[in-house]
């Protein structure tokens, strides 16, 4: 298989984790008038899903390290798929969050085993894979969220779920036939002391924990304003809910056009791109909440700066993410995906849930906290150690 159809494949896989969260999402107003529950509540089928999927990039990661790439994704995507079956058949909402919890622990895999296996097979080029990597991921994720709100309007929330488990199978089959199993042969594989002395030691170099803490509030941004902008957009701004899919591909189209400038402009350099990617994703926050305070209702005023903003992620996530993976060792890649991974989610989860008591009336909150985000992350890029080199710990 070439190098260019690999990354297509692996672009396939790594798609399932933000299908399967988008796809769901313009189903929450139907998931909150089914059950009868408040907005926290049902954030909870959404926060405890990031939960698990924090466990399940610590847990994968070292999995894929000690018994091979293939065996990681086949086991995770079978949980993906089982989880899925659960959801449409849950009578009660905690059923619901019960295979939510399932279906995100398995997908968790898709990101971390995809990330490893550009280690593998692409050190040098990492950042430039991981943005190739989310064109495909962005644009499935762009689709994902107008299929969730005809699909919940159509057939009800729980179709949702079945379009999950037929979406598992069909990426199941072409991993299966095409992908090959890139862990390195290694006489004794990593025992789970050797992993956790390894997280340890990411975690006390000040240049991993900077990443940590940048991508962590990027993608605490992005996970808060996906989850509440569809109570924002049906209660606050009036809108039917199969409109928040139409206004989403904003939010894509950013991400996907900052990646293919990562490319363009790679001669300027890690830090000065990284720099400028987190200068503007704060303008672009600060601007939708200037917009929002002083009156304005239109989706477009919030959505407009959405795209600039996630523009600038796209610029520096994926420096961001191979820088911390590159300062792993080789023998252990899938620990410094994993506790990346792991750390994002988790923070995100936290985010979520503090955010669901903030109501549905008002986009107010919702921007507050990404503006907030946005200059946290550009405080801890101030005090970081230069990030202007990617290089493999030996």
């Amino acid at each position: 298989m070439s190098d260019r159809a690999l990354i297509l494949l692996l672009s396939v896989i790594v798609a399932i984790g933000s299908v399967a969260t988008n796809i769901y999402i313009p189903a929450l107003p139907a998931v909150r008038d089914y059950f009868g529950a408040s907005v926290s509540e049902v954030q909870a089928t959404f926060s405890v899903a990031l939960v698990t999927f924090a466990v399940g990039m610590l847990f994968w990661g070292p999995f894929a390290d000690r018994y091979g790439r293939r065996r990681a994704l086949f086991t995770g995507i079978g949980l993906t798929a089982a989880g899925s079956l659960l959801c449409v058949f849950a009578e009660s909402l905690a059923a619901l969050i019960v295979g939510r919890a399932v279906l995100a622990f398995g997908t968790a895999t898709a990101l971390t085993v995809t990330r490893t296996i550009v280690s593998d097979l692409f050190p040098e080029r990492m950042a430039q894979s991981f943005a190739q990597l989310a064109v495909v991921a962005v644009f499935a994720s762009a689709a994902a969220p107008i299929v969730g709100g005809f699909l919940t309007a159509w057939l009800g929330w729980r179709s949702v779920f079945g379009a999950l488990i037929l979406t598992c199978v069909g990426v199941g089959w072409l991993a299966w036939s095409r992908l090959p199993e890139t862990r390195p042969p290694t006489v004794s594989p990593p025992e789970v002391r050797e992993m956790a002395r390894v997280a340890r030691g990411l975690l006390a170099r000040p240049l991993y924990l900077s990443c940590t803490l940048q991508s962590s509030a990027a993608y605490a941004m992005f996970i808060v304003f996906i989850s509440l902008a569809p109570y924002v957009m049906v209660k606050a701004l009036g809108r039917p809910p199969t409109e928040y899919g139409l206004y989403y591909p904003f939010i894509s189209i950013g991400y996907v056009l900052g990646n293919w400038a990562l490319g363009r402009w790679a001669s300027v350099g890690h830090q000065r791109l990284i720099g400028f990617g987190v200068a503007l994703q704060l303008l672009a926050a600060a601007a939708a909440l200037v917009f929002v305070a002083v009156g304005l209702r239109h989706p477009l005023w919030i959505f407009l700066p959405m795209a600039v903003l996630f523009f600038g992620q796209g610029l520096f996530m994926p420096h961001l993410t191979a820088i911390a993976v590159s300062l792993a060792p080789p023998h252990a890649t899938g620990v410094g995906a994993s506790t990346l991974g792991f750390l994002n989610q988790f923070a995100s989860a936290i985010c979520v849930q503090a955010m669901g008591v903030a109501g549905d009336d008002s986009a107010l909150p919702m921007l507050a906290f990404v503006a907030g985000a946005a200059l946290f992350q550009l405080a801890v890029l101030k005090l970081s150690p230069p990030m202007g080199a990617v290089g493999r710990t030996p």
